[in-house]
């Protein structure tokens, strides 16, 4: 489990993306990456609920 009251603290928050003209010349990945600090507080919104896909939620 994360943090009990994260959810509550930290915002829901997605992460950006590239622009579309970018990504029309390649193939790879478009979303950009957090930062290690940003990706903690992310992580510690889980309430540890048992559903499997709720992480998919926050990448």
């Amino acid at each position: 489990m994360g943090k009990p009251t994260g959810f509550l603290e930290f915002t829901r928050e997605l992460p950006s993306k590239k622009p579309v003209e970018e990504r029309l010349e390649h193939y790879r990945e478009f979303v950009q990456l957090f930062p290690e600090e940003k990706l903690n507080n992310q992580a510690a919104r889980c309430m540890d609920c048992g559903i499997p896909f709720a992480i998919a939620a926050v990448l």
